[in-house]
Protein backbone atom coordinates (compact mmCIF):
# COMPACT_ATOMS: atom_id res chain seq x y z
CA UNK A 1 0.00 0.00 0.00
CA UNK A 2 1.56 3.09 -0.72
CA UNK A 3 1.53 6.26 1.18
CA UNK A 4 -0.92 9.26 0.55
CA UNK A 5 1.20 11.44 -1.92
CA UNK A 6 3.89 8.64 -2.70
CA UNK A 7 4.43 7.07 -5.48
CA UNK A 8 3.61 3.95 -6.58
CA UNK A 9 6.23 1.71 -7.76
CA UNK A 10 4.83 -1.47 -7.83
CA UNK A 11 3.12 -0.67 -10.93
CA UNK A 12 6.70 -0.06 -12.72
CA UNK A 13 6.95 -1.99 -16.20
CA UNK A 14 10.41 -4.37 -16.85
CA UNK A 15 12.49 -3.22 -20.21
CA UNK A 16 14.10 -6.03 -22.28
CA UNK A 17 17.85 -5.65 -21.77
CA UNK A 18 20.28 -6.29 -24.62
CA UNK A 19 21.85 -9.39 -24.47
CA UNK A 20 25.46 -8.82 -23.06
CA UNK A 21 23.91 -6.30 -20.48
CA UNK A 22 21.09 -8.96 -19.24
CA UNK A 23 23.79 -11.65 -19.05
CA UNK A 24 25.70 -9.59 -16.35
CA UNK A 25 22.27 -8.29 -14.66
CA UNK A 26 21.36 -11.68 -14.02
CA UNK A 27 24.93 -13.03 -13.08
CA UNK A 28 25.12 -10.10 -10.38
CA UNK A 29 21.38 -10.01 -8.77
CA UNK A 30 21.49 -13.58 -8.54
CA UNK A 31 24.21 -13.80 -5.78
CA UNK A 32 22.05 -10.87 -4.01
CA UNK A 33 20.08 -12.34 -1.36
CA UNK A 34 16.95 -10.62 0.80
CA UNK A 35 15.75 -8.67 -2.33
CA UNK A 36 14.75 -8.93 -6.12
CA UNK A 37 15.61 -6.94 -8.97
CA UNK A 38 13.68 -6.40 -12.01
CA UNK A 39 15.08 -3.99 -14.78
CA UNK A 40 13.06 -1.16 -15.84
CA UNK A 41 15.57 0.94 -17.97
CA UNK A 42 18.92 0.36 -19.92
CA UNK A 43 20.66 3.49 -19.29
CA UNK A 44 23.64 3.21 -21.61
CA UNK A 45 27.65 1.85 -20.98
CA UNK A 46 31.08 3.20 -19.80
CA UNK A 47 34.38 2.03 -21.30
CA UNK A 48 36.92 1.21 -18.45
CA UNK A 49 38.80 -1.96 -17.88
CA UNK A 50 36.33 -3.84 -19.42
CA UNK A 51 32.25 -2.22 -19.59
CA UNK A 52 30.34 -0.42 -17.21
CA UNK A 53 26.59 -0.79 -17.51
CA UNK A 54 23.85 1.47 -15.70
CA UNK A 55 20.17 0.15 -15.25
CA UNK A 56 17.66 1.62 -13.17
CA UNK A 57 15.80 -0.97 -11.38
CA UNK A 58 12.96 -2.04 -9.42
CA UNK A 59 14.25 -3.40 -6.10
CA UNK A 60 11.42 -5.61 -3.66
CA UNK A 61 12.29 -6.10 -0.38
CA UNK A 62 11.32 -9.31 0.58
CA UNK A 63 8.99 -9.02 3.87
CA UNK A 64 6.44 -9.93 5.19
CA UNK A 65 4.82 -6.88 3.40
CA UNK A 66 7.57 -5.99 0.43
CA UNK A 67 8.88 -2.60 0.08
CA UNK A 68 9.50 -1.47 -3.37
CA UNK A 69 12.19 1.10 -4.45
CA UNK A 70 13.67 2.63 -7.30
CA UNK A 71 17.37 1.78 -7.24
CA UNK A 72 20.48 2.67 -9.73
CA UNK A 73 23.17 -0.07 -10.73
CA UNK A 74 26.19 0.13 -11.94
CA UNK A 75 27.19 -3.53 -13.00
CA UNK A 76 30.65 -3.51 -14.25
CA UNK A 77 32.25 -6.49 -17.08
CA UNK A 78 35.99 -6.76 -16.97
CA UNK A 79 38.00 -7.44 -19.65
CA UNK A 80 37.23 -11.79 -19.17
CA UNK A 81 33.90 -11.54 -19.15
CA UNK A 82 32.81 -11.04 -15.37
CA UNK A 83 30.74 -9.46 -14.14
CA UNK A 84 30.37 -7.68 -10.63
CA UNK A 85 28.37 -5.40 -9.14
CA UNK A 86 29.75 -1.83 -8.40
CA UNK A 87 27.49 0.15 -6.80
CA UNK A 88 23.56 -0.16 -5.83
CA UNK A 89 21.83 3.08 -4.67
CA UNK A 90 18.19 4.03 -4.23
CA UNK A 91 16.95 7.03 -6.14
CA UNK A 92 14.12 9.49 -4.40
CA UNK A 93 11.33 10.01 -6.41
Amino acid sequence: MALLGGWNITEMKGVNLPQKVQSAFTSVTSELTGADYEPVLYVGSQDVNGKNYCVLAKQAIITATPEYYLVKMIINVDTNGVAKLVSVSRLAI
